[in-house]
C-alpha cells in the first residue's frame, strides 16, 4: 500500500518539516518505493536531526530498514547493531519486518538474528 502512503506521509512532513521521526518516514518512503539512492543519500541529513531526538533508537532502525530494502547487508547489520546498542533490542520485531526480508539470507543477518534471539530469550528467563 506503498502509493496509497504516499499523501499521507508528505501531509504529515508537512504538517511538522522539522520533526526527525516524519522526516525518516518520508525517506524510509522512499526506500519503499524503490528509490534507494535517493533515500540512502539522505540518511546523513536523518543522522543530523536524530541525534537531538530521544526517540533515536527507532531513527537508526529506520536507516538499518532503509539499507536493507536497497539490499546493502552490511550496512543494515550497522545500524541493526547500533539500535540494539541505543536500547532497542526487539528481537520479535527483528525477527518478523517485512523490510528486512532482502538481506534475511545473508550470513551476517542470520548471526545477528540468532544473537538477538537468544538474548531476548535471555530477557523472557530472567524477567518472566
Amino acid at each position: 500500500m506503498v502509493k496509497e502512503a504516499a499523501p499521507l506521509v508528505e501531509e504529515e512532513y508537512q504538517k511538522e518539516p522539522g520533526s526527525p521521526y516524519r522526516f525518516g518516514i518520508r525517506v524510509l518512503l522512499l526506500a519503499l518505493q524503490g528509490k534507494h539512492q535517493e533515500a540512502q543519500a539522505a540518511v546523513p541529513s536523518i543522522l543530523k536531526r536524530e541525534r537531538r531526538y530521544r526517540g533515536y533508537h527507532h531513527g537508526i532502525y529506520n536507516i538499518a530498514r532503509i539499507y536493507a530494502l536497497g539490499g546493502k547487508s552490511h550496512e543494515a547489520l550497522k545500524w541493526l547493531r547500533e539500535t540494539v546498542k541505543e536500547g532497542f533490542p526487539c528481537y520479535p520485531l527483528f525477527a518478523r519486518d517485512s523490510m528486512l526480508d532482502p538481506i534475511r539470507k545473508d550470513p551476517a543477518f542470520l548471526q545477528f538474528i540468532a544473537e538477538m534471539k537468544e538474548r531476548w530469550e535471555g530477557y523472557q528467563r530472567e524477567f518472566g
